[in-house]
């Protein structure tokens, strides 16, 4: 479909960032794997991030942050993690999803792409307008569990504020934050190399009580050197009596602050930390504005007997919303490289988990 004369579509410079920024930040399919920083995060490692915008005049309208990824013979695999950012909800919006569509469709031709996979953070029911793209559901979801990135997330509201905001928990949740504090637990943010590296060595410590795999040192590394402006880490450390007992990783972008790694020590858990730390780790959103903090992944409601279940059970005492998002879908770009890249999914898949 032809663009309209008064949209462009163009590649985004360094110099592009403030705006890009700006408009992806605060748009209603935000994410922080669209943020400018977040791309030289995974630019770090084996991906390469391209940006482009939609402009209608000096008006950035749509954007989208696509990383790629080599793969042999010269192809390549493009991403657009928790993207892209574009009217994706109504007819209103189709002359601009037509132009970036068709915009992102010849820059990852110019660069052998397979596909363009995108997973935005849209809810589900929301498909028919990035099929009317072209896209399609990727195969190999299997059930509701499948995709790079979670597909259901648990988000809570943070705009009535937060005395409201405690007032949703359960009630227990609310004691034990008030024990944790009793027994002597404060939580600070990271200032130092250190102090990330304690969180580090916490989280070392839980994986292997709890039986998961935790990424590279570097992969921390990369986060806190590069998350420091629009997009920003911030590690919230519990000590008690001068020990580190606690600590989680969160990360704000535009109206949205997301949880994303946590550890403790059998004291931590033994004096509530980590009650505690979602709970500073709220205040420390709204400080800085945010309308809403997403707990991240979680199995899907029905999987009670699913390993991931926990998760449900802690998170859910905060008083979140579950949401389900759409999946991922591909734009195919080559049947046969598609094809081919499909029947090794599984091996993809690990692939692409590396980069989350």
């Amino acid at each position: 479909m032809p663009s309209p004369a008064d949209l462009e579509f163009r590649e985004l410079a360094p110099a592009d960032q403030a705006t890009y920024d700006a408009f992806v930040g605060q748009h209603e399919l935000n994410d922080f794997a669209q943020a400018w920083a977040w791309g030289e995060v995974k630019g770090r490692g084996e991906w390469t991030p391209r940006r482009a915008g939609l402009f209608r005049g000096d008006e950035l309208v749509a954007a989208a942050q696509v990383l790629f990824r080599r793969l042999p013979l010269g192809r390549s695999l493009a991403y657009a993690s928790r993207g892209p950012i574009v009217d994706l909800t109504t007819s209103a919006g189709a002359s601009e999803r037509a132009a970036l569509f068709d915009g992102l469709e010849q820059l990852c031709r110019r660069e052998r792409a397979i596909c363009l996979k995108l997973d935005p953070c849209l809810p589900v029911g929301n498909e028919l307008f990035l099929a009317l793209c072209g896209a399609r559901p990727t195969p190999g979801q299997e059930g509701r569990f499948g995709g790079t990135q979670p597909r259901f997330v648990m988000r809570l509201d943070l705009r009535p504020g937060l005395e409201a905001v405690m007032a949703g928990f359960k009630a227990d949740y609310r004691t034990r934050i008030r024990k944790s504090e009793r027994r002597g637990v404060t939580v600070r943010q990271a200032e130092s190399a250190s102090d990330w590296q304690a969180f580090y060595n916490l989280l070392l410590e839980t994986a292997e009580r709890q039986q998961f795999t935790v990424r590279a040192k570097s992969y921390f590394d990369a986060i806190a050197a590069e998350l420091t402006g629009a997009c920003r880490a911030s590690v919230l450390l519990a000590e008690r009596e001068g020990r580190c007992v606690g600590a989680i990783l969160c990360i704000r972008y535009g109206h949205t602050a997301w949880y994303l790694y946590g550890g403790m020590n059998d004291e931590g858990r033994e004096h509530y930390s980590g009650y505690l730390l979602q709970w500073r780790a709220m205040e420390w959103a709204v400080e800085a504005g945010c309308e809403t903090y997403d707990f991240r992944g979680v199995a899907p409601p029905e999987a009670v007997d699913s390993p991931l279940y926990g998760l449900n059970r802690f998170k859910s005492g905060f008083g979140p919303e579950l949401v389900e998002w759409v999946g991922e879908y591909d734009v195919v770009l080559d049947r046969l490289g598609y094809r081919a890249f499909t029947s090794l999914l599984p091996r993809v898949k690990s692939l692409l988990k590396r980069r989350r």
